[in-house]
């Protein structure tokens, strides 16, 4: 539950409440937020989210998560996009490409956009014989960088205020970690886009001028042809995407980074996770993800394998290798007409096939849940429910195996 605060505003003092989306995990946080305390102010219909796309430079699916979201909250949904031309558009116009001292980026694709809806929204409020008041909320967050850190998270912004509205900026996550803004996605049962199970930290552009080394190279392995796109553009313009890095020198790490991957995996066709009674997080069934496991180490126990050493970014099977039975008490999908069953010592079981991935304990912050994103990009039933309910609660030998 969100905390107030000296810097947590009166919803019900604003006429307009504007919550900027981009589709990812602070944006989603920060919305779970704001919709909860303006339902408890009784204002949630005054909550508009918005979102600003970029084209087929964002990650596939963004905006339309960004909609599923809004609709969860029962909020209105608009979407806007920089009507002079898209990102791209612009560094080819420019024959730069955005820095962190130029970031036209967010000034031009996002901030515009923003502007115009908010002097819409203002004009279907009619005449209230004084200026409208907007609060403008944003998923900013302390941690991210200095230039975050020095923001206040509740400030008056002069530039978007005049005088028919006082436009005020809310940052309500901005003191956040992240493993709080996971730990309430998780609790919300929201579904988050499937790039971060992917290995990417962040979901701005898929290719952002500001994204770790690390990020910037998982996103050239997973849209290689966006990537040989920018390198194009980078050629065309001669200007290096980043001083320290070129878009050329990204994609050759990509390279180099996935074939050292493909070597590791025909080198270990087995790769045994850990053994344990295994079970998964309730949200799972919630949500029908159905994505992760974890193993508990003994009956009863709040010890969990860690998954550190799991080849995270490789593909495989998941089998589970049965080691010792007992009848398990969970109720089942009762909406599926699923119920466990017992297998046998000995019995393998594939939970299914796809790409590993982790993710961390809300508490100790370690990778206790390990998981595979499937290839067709589907959100629900990543791993097999049927064999899933085969084996819970069961001591099990999980390993990965070549597909």
């Amino acid at each position: 539950m969100h905390t107030l605060t000296a810097d947590t505003p009166d919803l019900a003092a604003y006429d307009v409440i504007l919550v900027n989306s981009s589709g990812g995990k602070d944006s989603q946080a920060m919305l779970d937020v704001v919709c909860t305390l303006a339902q408890r102010a009784g204002v949630l219909d005054r909550v508009t989210v918005l979102h600003c796309a970029l084209g087929h430079v964002e990650w596939p699916g963004t905006s339309e998560l960004a909609r599923t979201q809004a609709e969860h909250y029962g909020v209105r949904y608009e979407e806007r996009h920089r009507e002079q031309g898209l990102l791209l558009d612009q560094v080819c116009r420019r024959g730069k490409w955005p820095s962190a001292s130029a970031r036209y980026c967010t000034s031009d694709q996002k901030r515009g956009p923003a502007r115009k809806i908010i002097t819409q929204l203002v004009a279907e409020l009619g005449d209230l014989d004084r200026p409208a008041r907007v609060l403008n909320c944003m998923g900013l967050r302390a941690e991210e960088s200095r230039a975050r850190l020095r923001k206040s998270p509740l400030s008056r912004d002069e530039a978007a205020s005049s005088g028919r509205r006082i436009v005020d900026t809310w940052l309500p996550i901005h003191d956040w970690t992240e493993d709080q803004v996971w730990q309430r996605i998780r609790q919300s049962g929201v579904p988050y886009h499937p790039a971060y199970d992917q290995g990417m930290t962040r979901l701005s552009c898929s290719l952002c001028v500001l994204a770790s080394r690390a990020d910037l190279i998982r996103a050239a392995q997973l849209r290689p042809d966006l990537a040989a796109e920018y390198a194009t553009l980078e050629t065309e313009i001669g200007h290096r995407f980043r001083n320290d890095m070129s878009m050329s020198d990204i994609i050759t790490a990509a390279a180099a980074s996935s074939a050292v991957s493909l070597e590791g995996a025909e080198h270990a066709a087995v790769v045994e996770l850990g053994q344990g009674q295994l079970w998964w997080p309730r949200f799972e069934r919630h949500t029908d993800r159905y994505g992760t496991i974890f193993l508990c180490t003994g009956p009863d126990s709040e010890d969990y394998v860690t998954f550190e050493s799991a080849p995270v970014g490789s593909r495989g099977r998941l089998v589970a290798v049965v080691l010792e039975t007992r009848p398990s008490v969970h109720c089942g999908d009762l909406t599926r007409g699923l119920a466990p069953t017992t297998p046998a010592v000995g019995e393998e079981i594939t939970l299914g096939s796809g790409t590993v991935f982790t993710e961390p304990d809300p508490d100790t912050g370690l990778p206790t849940a390990v998981g595979l994103v499937p290839d067709d990009g589907r959100d629900e039933d990543w791993l097999d429910p049927r064999a899933l309910y085969r084996c819970h609660n069961q001591t099990v030998r999980l390993e990965l195996r070549a597909a």
